[in-house]
């Protein structure tokens, strides 16, 4: 009776408040991508993921990611690009419509991207993930820090360790708000490690950093410069989308 009860009510939510994919907006059949209920098949299936790493600075194709670009001290890992509807329209709704459940769906963005790189997971085993942190009034404020979502899943699913060691000092203008050549002004000095004892756990350790949009790299730039300030080793800065 209980579980005929709980079909009933199912279905007359299905007939009142129908689900509808984030993307086109037609109505999400049952049989479709049952893992999140957000987006349809064939939304998901037309995003466009890369299949390399880049060079942050000068967005150079690492091919085979053997080819190193001499600009920077870290490598970019996007999944996707900015100009791409569907991850566009789904990172706004998990970043500005505080749609937390969406994590799944696009932390396995992140896994099949990684998969296209042929990183063999044996050399996973030396990398810590560290989220991007949210300065705490706006992570209060949202209710949760999308890149820290994104980094337990990808933890979880890499059964690598999950070190949330930084600290947002500052609670500085959203960097979407800031033209290019304040976006480094604005974000200077606002990472830092929360503990002193937490340095340990990244010396001499490669780094995921992992972050959802990867823009101008002020950010990941700033990041990057503290972790190697306490002694990381390799780092990718693993993101959804770059612009």
């Amino acid at each position: 009776m209980i579980k005929f009860l709980i079909k009933a009510k199912d279905i007359i939510l299905d007939i009142l408040f129908p689900l509808t994919c984030f993307n086109c907006r037609q109505y999400l059949q049952q049989s479709q991508n049952t893992k999140n209920n957000y987006i349809c098949d064939v939304c998901y299936n037309s995003i466009r993921l890369n299949t390399s790493l880049f060079c942050p600075v000068c967005r150079l194709r690492l091919a085979e990611n053997k080819k190193i670009c001499g600009h920077t001290k870290y490598l970019l890992g996007a999944a996707g690009n900015y100009d791409d509807p569907v991850i566009k329209n789904l990172i706004h709704y998990f970043k500005y419509k505080s749609f937390e459940n969406l994590t799944p769906v696009l932390g396995e963005i992140l896994l099949n991207y990684f998969k296209l790189l042929n990183f063999e997971t044996s050399k996973l085993s030396n990398f810590v993930i560290i989220p991007i942190p949210l300065h705490h009034s706006k992570e209060r404020q949202r209710g949760f820090n999308q890149s820290k979502l994104l980094a337990k899943y990808v933890a979880q699913n890499f059964n690598l360790g999950l070190a949330d060691i930084l600290k947002r000092t500052k609670n500085t203008k959203p960097q979407a708000q800031c033209k290019n050549e304040e976006r480094t002004k604005n974000i200077s000095g606002c990472f830092q490690i929360k503990n002193p004892a937490d340095a340990g756990k990244i010396k001499n350790k490669n780094i995921l950093l992992i972050d959802d949009v990867f823009t101008s790299g002020a950010t990941i730039n700033e990041a990057v410069k503290i972790l190697k300030q306490n002694g990381a080793r390799r780092i990718i800065a693993l993101v959804l989308a770059k612009a």
